[in-house]
């Protein structure tokens, strides 16, 4: 009788702590779609790359830091008006970027105690315009 009390209990506790899914009115439910058209329009639009890592590191090396961010366009990055285009770099520049490196096995440091460095060359995407599918060389 007891276990059948504690399982109705338990069950009225469920059922009053479920909140009621909101309703929304033509209103609310514009200002929310407007709200999410701006900020794809101005956050995700194909005009200015997007931050991506990259890993530095390889079989042969470890990195410090390991990865580094470079900025790309592309399908992952920007949004297009339409399906017959698509988000490509309109403006590229080198970047040149130093880290600490070791090699995963043997010497660590070099003779001097002083840690390794090695440069690395990145094309970094400065600005990315939306370009037609059809005009793209296959």
């Amino acid at each position: 009788m007891s276990l059948k009390i504690f399982c109705v209990c338990i069950y009225a506790c469920l059922l009053t702590s479920v909140e009621p899914k909101p309703k929304y009115d033509y209103e609310t439910k514009s200002a929310l779609a407007k709200a999410h058209f701006e900020r794809v329009l101005w956050k995700v639009m194909c005009h200015v790359p997007q931050p991506r890592v990259f890993k530095l590191e390889t079989e042969e090396l470890r990195v410090m830091p390991h990865a580094t961010i470079i900025h790309r366009c592309g399908e992952s990055t920007g949004c297009c008006n339409f399906s017959t285009e698509r988000c490509v770099a309109k403006k590229k520049e080198q970047v040149t970027l130093f880290a600490f490196v070791r090699p995963r096995y043997g010497r660590t440091t070099r003779k001097s105690g002083k840690n390794r460095i090695k440069k690395f060359v990145f094309t970094n995407h400065t600005e990315c315009y939306c370009e037609s599918v059809m005009d793209t060389p296959k």
